[in-house]
This record gives structure tokens, sequence and C-alpha cells, in this order.
């Protein structure tokens, strides 16, 4: 009797080691960090913000990769904004606990290398699945540590100007005039133009013109550090003093409409024919074309250039995200597959984007098809799709470091005072840079 029970208990124990082998076969596994084993499946849960653009594009990137030989794959895309985002993977990477987290999830492109170095081994390298040639070198840049890749450059921030055309017509100023200018000149036009037609050039709330600032250092293939990457370097930046003079003649010639551009008054401002001209990226593109009877009335030129700095380009970025993997997902794997399948290769992907969503990507080849190639009737038949792409792809690239949005608080901290007349360029500059590092603990 107790040779029978030991045969039995030998037989159960030798299904169910069985039983196990058979259920790893058919799924990867990994380790958590508690030492446990989780199984990884056909689904992937993505956070993401913005339910008008990359919640449908990543719902329709995973319809591409189930007709790709993946049938059975799904998505579970949750809506998270992007500060939530990053709140809750330092609270996750800090305490040590992933459970919750997701597989993929998008990135800010100016925060991308802040967690890039404080959380080094909780992204996923995926130098082996994606080929950064495919992608413009500026959005590569932001993801790339040690020549290795932790990032799948997604939407281009490729930076252009539009203007209302029959406004600057108005004041005398065609196409031609527009382009290749810099931005003192933008500011003698933009004068003209507001004493033609009484409208404001720009909008934007004055103490938060950091925006022109990252976006003119860009162009000229800088950032604000000094040359070790690590002290800032405000005051002696060339290209931060030009850009501080420019704001101020902007604001002494009441040209800017004070109001945040993302706001409902500022986009309605836009929209309505409050503004006649915006520099801003590639996906406002719809903010405009959301008005109907606006057709035909915008134009659209290349960015104004720096005077007299070594480097200095029409070219230049705003704002932009990408996707990272995380290296604890159990579905790394299959998270890396669907992202180089997709991303990193698939044409009608991107064409479809381009139509649906207004989505123009960074990466390469896709700006050769047909779709970036259409003439939009509501920019008067110009190729504005194809334009911005070409423009991206020569945007210098930047090391943006760890500390973009500090940079950001502490230009923003004294620019009001600078405009009104109450600091001078070098005791702002010198003011911001204190203010810079106090808040990093320099």
């Amino acid at each position: 009797m107790k040779n029978k029970k030991r045969l039995i208990a030998v037989l159960l124990s030798t299904l169910m080691v069985t039983g196990v082998v058979g259920c790893g076969a058919k799924s990867e596994t990994a380790d958590k960090k508690d030492g446990s084993k989780e199984v990884a499946s056909e689904e992937l849960t993505i956070w993401c913000w913005d339910e008008n653009y990359n919640i449908p594009i990543m719902e329709t990137a995973a319809k591409y990769y189930q007709e790709a030989g993946h049938p059975d794959f799904k998505v579970n895309i949750v809506n998270v904004s992007e500060n939530d985002i990053e709140t809750k993977s330092k609270t996750a990477f800090t305490s040590g606990v992933s459970e919750g987290m997701p597989d993929i999830l998008l990135m800010g492109d100016y925060s991308a290398q802040s967690f890039l170095a404080d959380y080094p081994d909780q992204y996923a390298d995926l130098s082996d699945v994606i080929n950064a040639d495919d992608f413009a070198p500026n959005k590569v840049a932001c993801y790339t540590v040690n020549d290795k890749l932790y990032g799948v450059p997604f939407d281009s921030g490729s930076a252009g100007m539009y203007y209302r055309k029959d406004l600057f017509e108005q004041a005398g100023y065609t196409a031609d005039d527009l382009k290749d200018i810099t931005w003192n000149q933008l500011v003698e036009i933009a004068k003209d133009v507001k004493e033609t037609t009484g409208k404001y050039v720009f909008v934007f709330t004055p103490y938060k013109g950091y925006h022109y600032i990252q976006m003119a250092l860009q162009s000229a293939g800088q950032w604000f550090y000094a040359e070790d990457g690590e002290n800032p370097n405000f005051k002696n930046n060339e290209v931060i003093r030009q850009m501080c003079e420019v704001l101020k003649k902007m604001y002494e010639a009441d040209l800017i409409y004070p109001v945040d551009y993302f706001s409902s008054e500022g986009v309605g401002a836009i929209q309505n024919g409050e503004i006649a001209a915006h520099l801003s990226a590639v996906w406002y593109i719809p903010t405009l074309t959301a008005v109907d009877e606006m057709s035909g009335k915008w134009g659209y030129t290349n960015i104004p250039k720096l005077e007299d700095i070594e480097g200095a380009t029409t070219y230049s970025n705003i704002g932009g995200s990408s996707w990272v993997v995380l290296e604890d997902s159990a579905n790394k794997k299959l998270a890396k597959d669907f992202l180089a399948t997709i991303y990193d290769g698939n044409l009608d992907f991107y064409d479809q984007i381009l139509t649906e969503q207004g989505a123009v990507s960074t990466y390469i080849p896709a700006a050769d098809s047909d779709a970036y190639q259409q003439r939009v009737e509501y920019f008067n038949d110009q190729p504005i799709y194809s334009d911005f792409a070409s423009w991206g792809a020569e945007i210098p690239p930047v090391d943006y470091g760890k500390y973009t949005n500090e940079f950001c608080d502490a230009i923003s901290s004294v620019l009001q005072d600078y405009l009104d007349g109450k600091m001078s360029l070098d005791e702002t500059l010198e003011q911001a840079e204190d203010n810079y590092k106090m808040q990093v603990g320099l």
C-alpha cells in the first residue's frame, strides 16, 4: 500500500513538473524584483496621453501588428498625463516596486536624459531591434546613452512659423519676404503688420518666453550648459542674450498677445484671427485646420535665424515624445518586437496616422511616401507635411541633459522683470543662474 502511494506521488510530481514546463513553453517568464516569476502574455499595457493623438495612434499600431502575424495581440492603453507618468515612474523606481507599471510608456523628450541618468537600469536597451539611422538625429540623441538607444523616436517637433497670408499681404509682405529672415527682421515686419492690421503677431505669456530661447538654442546646436555639460551658461551664452533682447523688442513694441497659447483663450485668438502669426511645431497643424473658414488664409515658413552665431540654422524643435520599454516588463520581448515591427519599418502605418491624426513622424523613410507629398488645400496646396518632415531631418541634435525644466523655471523667474526694465540683461541672467543652481543643488 505504501509503495502504491509512493508511486502515485511520483506520478503526480512528474505531471506537475511537466505542466509547468508546458506552460513555460507557451510564454516568457520574467524575474520580478521580489524574486518571483511573472508570466508574459500577448497583451501590452501602454501609458500615454492625448485621446485625439497618441492613443488612437497606438490603437492603429496594434491593428497593423495583428495583421503582421500576431492575431491574438492586444493593447491596454491607459490615458495618463505626462506629469503623472513622470511621478508614477519616480515612485516605482525609487521604491523598487514595479507592480502596476506598464510595458511601454510615452516619455517627453526634454525629460528623457534626466530619467535615463537617474534610473539607468529601468529602461530596456532597444539598440538590437531599432536602427537609429532610420530616425531624425535630434530625436535619437535624446534617448542615447553610452551608444545605446533606449527609446523609439516618435512624433516630430519640427518647428516653423505659421502666418496669416492675407494679413501679411496687407502689410506688403509676400512668402519670399518671410523666408530665411533673422529674428530682428521678423520683429520689424511684425511692427508693420501690427500698424497696418492692428493684429498681434505673437501669442505667449511674456514671462514664459523661454520656449523662444529653447527654439533658438537648438537651432544653433546648443543648450544652456557650459562646456563641462553640468554647470549652467546663461550670462555668457550669446544665443540666450540675443533672444532675450529679441523678446524685449517684441514686448516694448506691443507685439505680444499676452496669454498662454496652449490655453483655450490663446487657441481661440489664433483660430479667430486675433493673431497674425504663430511659431510652433508641426503638431499644431490640426489646431489651425479645425477652422474651415480660414482655409487658404494660412501660410507657413521656416523659423528665423540667429545673427552672427556660428552654426545657426533655420531648423529647430519644439516638444515631442518617444516610446520606451520598461526593463522589468514581463512582456519586454513582445514590446520590443511590436515597436520594431511597426515604428521601424511599416510605411502604411505612418501614412495612415499622418492622414488621420496629422502625425508627422521622425522616421526618415516615411517622408518619401505619397501621403507626405500630398498638397494640402488648407495651406494653398503646399506640401506642408513634406516640408516640415524635411526640416525635421535637419534639426541639430542637442543633449538636453537632466535639468531642462529647471532651466525654464530659472528663466521664467526673472524674465518679466527684465522685460519691464527692472533688471539689466546681465543682472537678469546672473539671477537666473543663481536660481538654477539653487534648484539643482550646485
